[in-house]
């Protein structure tokens, strides 16, 4: 205490010291300068969780409270900071000449003069100013302790935000005021936004208050801070205990690490004991078994299917309870962090291969499982326009195709001589000069996600006799697909008199991003995959160049 009264000298250290430099003002008249000095100081973030008077006097200096009209004349605040996860204390006065003081206290010179744990939890208006509170501290029985005491004063009186009941505090926001007189004390707990006596407890033999923790767990410290009022300060004991439990005299704290074997309840009695009496507590303590950190023991599902959901329920041993989360995943998969269920529904754009890594993390360790996740999805052909040739003449066309894995194909129906390479897709044929007229195709593309279908028609005409392809030529651009373009981009290619093509990848930009140099004998049909993974999304081109020729197309990567 003593270092709390030298610091709130520092404030009228320039004047001589009487009772007159320090004025009277209210709990929230004192807040708004605490607030500022603190944000300023310590952060910006700080919230008020408890305010409190101190009765004492040093030097001529003396803080009061007046029960009249609640107003001290020197208060002290407790601030939280969320960011900094840590408390500060200030004592603000109104000092004449200089005004408006707060001067920072460093936090262990009140701990133990305070006889109860004071809980980070935001104080929230409205919460009245003292008047009210004392008043309903007079109501419910302060007024005649202080008519059959009349030596008694107001030792400290405190606003708390209670965010757990326990068996003498109801959750809610208090005003606590403790009267003082040489035969006698008196607690009183008031109601802060009413004005309401809830209880006041009178005597000077101790009065334990604190909830007991009532869990614990082999090889991790169990504490429990008893508190209790009580006038001297009373002494702490345990009555009951298992083998291992202590508890400080002075301060009531119980510790305990329980040791293997010590699995189950056990009854705990804690006693709180002056020269007035004593309060005892009893309780039980559950013991859970050593914590194990998590081992992830099932096995994900390594394929997923494009538009239809994918789940993966992770299975795990350890305890205690476990978080789970994505360490690495694809766009969109969600794990539940209590369940530790992932689960994801990919698009088209996002076949291909997916890095997952998996975290199950308990107070003991942190426990992964990688794997690389591969999505299919079923094919899509592209239509084919109707065609029309001539009799006698070769044909080809190349179909183009959206899936993952390749597809294999075949024709469902069409004319005699009509053909479609399985791997490829190519279709081909001659017709004869019997088979003049309309031709209908029907043709499937297939994975072992799915198929789909395409049909078009050939139109084969005697009027029609320029070559499909005149001879001679270097080389000759099939077709290109899929369109946009994901990881690959595939080019049927026919050679010709071109024994080597050259293929280029240029951004729009003109930037080149790729080269390749294919070689084949002439009449060669051929699929020239481009990767295009490493590609950002956007629009590309790719140059062919064999011989004199050259063909110059535009390509989209998407994903």
């Amino acid at each position: 205490m003593k270092r709390l009264i030298l610091l709130l000298s520092i404030v009228v250290l320039a004047f001589p010291l009487h009772a007159q430099l320090l004025e009277k003002v209210t709990v929230k008249e004192m807040l708004p300068t605490v607030m500022g000095k603190a944000q300023a100081e310590f952060a910006s973030d700080v919230v008020l969780t408890n305010a409190l008077f101190f009765g004492f006097e040093y030097q001529g200096v003396k803080l009061e409270l007046d029960l009249s009209n609640g107003k001290a004349t020197g208060w002290l605040y407790r601030l939280y900071s969320t960011g900094l996860d840590s408390s500060v204390y200030y004592i603000g006065a109104r000092v004449t000449l200089l005004g408006d003081q707060a001067v920072k206290l460093p936090l262990d010179t009140i701990t133990q003069y305070f006889p109860v744990t004071l809980g980070i939890a935001q104080m929230t208006e409205p919460w009245v100013d003292s008047d009210a509170a004392l008043q309903g501290s007079k109501d419910g029985g302060a007024e005649t302790y202080l008519q059959s005491n009349p030596d008694a004063s107001v030792s400290f009186a405190f606003a708390i935000n209670n965010p757990l009941p326990n068996r003498y505090i109801p959750q809610g926001q208090y005003w606590f005021f403790r009267y003082v007189a040489a035969a006698d004390t008196l607690t009183c707990l008031v109601d802060a936004g009413t004005g309401l006596p809830f209880r006041c407890i009178s005597g000077n033999a101790p009065t334990i208050i604190s909830l007991p923790k009532t869990s614990a767990r082999v090889g991790q410290l169990y504490n429990y801070d008893v508190q209790a009022f009580g006038e001297p300060a009373p002494v702490y004991s345990l009555a009951t205990a298992p083998s291992g439990m202590t508890i400080d005299a002075v301060s009531g704290t119980v510790s305990w690490t329980p040791v293997a074997g010590q699995e189950g309840v056990h009854d705990v009695t804690v006693v709180a004991s002056n020269q007035s009496g004593s309060d005892s507590q009893s309780f039980q303590v559950t013991v859970s078994a050593a914590a194990s950190g998590p081992t992830i023991t099932s096995s994900p599902g390594l394929e997923a299917e494009a538009g239809k959901q994918y789940a993966y329920q992770v299975a795990v041993n350890g305890t205690p309870p476990i978080t789970y989360a994505l360490a690495e995943s694809p766009q969109g998969m969600i794990i539940d962090p209590a369940r530790g269920r992932a689960a994801w529904t990919p698009t088209r754009v996002q076949a291909g291969s997916h890095p997952v890594r998996i975290t199950a993390t308990n107070s003991a360790g942190t426990g992964e499982q990688s794997y690389t996740l591969e999505v299919y999805k079923t094919p899509i052909l592209s239509a084919v326009p109707n065609q029309r040739i001539g009799p006698n003449k070769a044909f080809w066309y190349q179909t183009s195709v959206d899936a993952r894995p390749a597809p294999t194909y075949a024709i469902n129906s069409g004319p005699t001589g009509l053909e479609i390479d399985a791997n490829s897709g190519m279709i081909t044929w001659t017709p004869t000069d019997q088979q003049l007229g309309t031709h209908t195709v029907l043709f499937e593309a297939s994975n072992r996600f799915g198929k789909h279908q395409q049909s078009f028609e050939i139109e084969v005409d005697a009027t029609v006799g320029v070559e499909r392809e005149p001879q001679p030529f270097a080389f000759r651009l099939l077709s290109q697909y899929p369109q946009p373009a994901s990881s690959t981009l595939s080019l049927g290619v026919i050679f010709g008199s071109a024994p080597r093509l050259q293929i280029d990848v240029f951004d729009a930009l003109g930037r080149l991003h790729a080269s390749r140099v294919e070689s084949a004998l002439p009449g060669t049909r051929m699929t020239i995959e481009l990767q295009t993974s490493d590609l950002k999304p956007g629009l590309y081109l790719y140059r062919i160049r064999g011989g004199a020729d050259q063909a110059l197309h535009s390509f989209i990567v998407a994903r």
